[in-house]
């Protein structure tokens, strides 16, 4: 399964039952202290009066299990927080959407975006519903239309393979077996709309491995100039930069979204779910960018920022540009060792691969016949 800079579950939580202590109500820890300080010669209060010694230490352990009881308490109930879903959508049953003819409500609408707000830990609000709302609709158009386009050529996908699947992504998420189906049940998403991410992954890998495997061939004139090209840039200054790039049109809310990156650490994770650039899947990375090789007015905001500085939106054409500065590389300060052949060839294998595959998909998008029947 695709998933570019794979972003893992962000803040998933194991409901807990909360814990529970009792501990006395009277608090006489500082009672013995109190009055011997104070020149008492009773009998009761002497320090070899074992009653009282005793009496003083069960009053301080009687203190001190009261403070763990509830600060244990305290940590349940952060655990235990329920998650209340956003509505975008609603759960009735009413249409929200058709693709390719196919009818989708908003109820499965609603649940793809409880299902999003816990894969991504992304909390949906009044700020950026319209961008979840944007996005859970591109996901779902995706997800139908490569289940279409595996079903017109044959491909099938075996229960085994799905239940395989749904195992290892508990596995790879520190989940024990059978226990994501809690946390489905918590954030309010039924397992069948999680499986059908699954089997329409899994079709779309095998369709892509099927049908443009043999075009994936590279040449030797390939691998030699690639290696010549990285010989070059290992001796050139460059940029490592990450980009989130929103269409104008879509940019009302773009000064809100700069607010969030630029106090959130997770780029990779907004480029990957809201960006609309080819290097969405890979969490926005465009990799090492040298001077001059943007267009002058994003090269020049690029090379004003500071490692791991993010910028604010650049207007250029018909979209809004969003980067973040990664790292700076000097090739008299910073040393890289040269990729074997093998490793080139590797490279540019999946490479092309990569770019056939995002073809295919655009191609399948912009054929697509979507019909938006809600509003956010």
């Amino acid at each position: 399964m695709r998933t570019g800079k794979r972003t893992a579950i962000l803040s998933m939580v194991l409901m807990m039952q909360a814990a529970t202590g009792g501990a006395a109500d009277l608090d006489l820890s500082g009672l013995d202290k109190a009055v011997r300080s104070s020149g008492s010669n009773s009998i009761m209060f002497q320090r070899d009066n074992p009653a009282a010694e005793e009496e003083a230490a069960q009053a301080r352990a009687a203190e001190e299990a009261r403070e763990k009881a509830q600060k244990e308490q305290e940590e349940q109930k952060k655990k235990a927080a329920v998650f209340r879903p956003y509505n975008l959508f609603g759960n009735g049953w009413k249409i929200a959407a058709t693709i390719n003819g196919e009818m989708i409500s908003n109820k499965d609408l609603q649940e793809r975006a409880n299902l999003f707000a816990l894969t991504t830990g992304l909390s949906i609000n009044a700020k950026n519903k319209k961008m979840v709302a944007d996005k859970v609709l591109q996901n779902t158009v995706d997800e139908k239309i490569k289940l279409q386009e595996a079903d017109k050529y044959g491909i099938k996908v075996s229960d085994k393979e799905i239940r395989e699947a749904y195992r290892n992504f508990e596995k790879a998420n520190g989940v024990p077996a059978g226990k994501f189906a809690n946390v489905l049940k918590e954030y309010h998403v039924s397992r069948d709309v999680f499986l059908a991410q699954i089997r329409a992954n899994l079709s779309w890998n095998k369709l892509v491995a099927s049908r443009m495997g043999h075009n994936v061939a590279v040449s030797e004139r390939e691998v030699k100039d690639e290696y010549a090209r990285i010989q070059k840039d290992l001796n050139t200054s460059k940029y490592m930069v990450s980009e989130i790039v929103i269409p104008r049109k879509d940019g009302e809310h773009i000064g809100e979204l700069v607010d969030i990156l630029q106090n959130d650490p997770r780029f990779e994770l907004y480029a990957a779910q809201f960006s609309q650039s080819a290097s969405a899947p890979s969490g926005g990375k465009l990799g090492w960018v040298a001077p001059g090789q943007l267009p002058e007015p994003l090269d020049r905001a690029v090379r004003r920022l500071k490692e791991g500085q993010v910028s604010n939106a650049i207007p250029y054409r018909a979209d809004f540009y969003i980067f973040r500065l990664d790292k700076i590389y000097n090739p008299k300060r910073d040393k890289q060792e040269m990729p074997s052949e093998d490793e080139v060839r590797t490279f540019i294998e999946n490479r092309k691969a990569e770019e056939m595959a995002n073809k295919y998909i655009r191609d399948l998008r912009n054929r697509a016949v979507v019909e938006r029947k809600f509003k956010i």
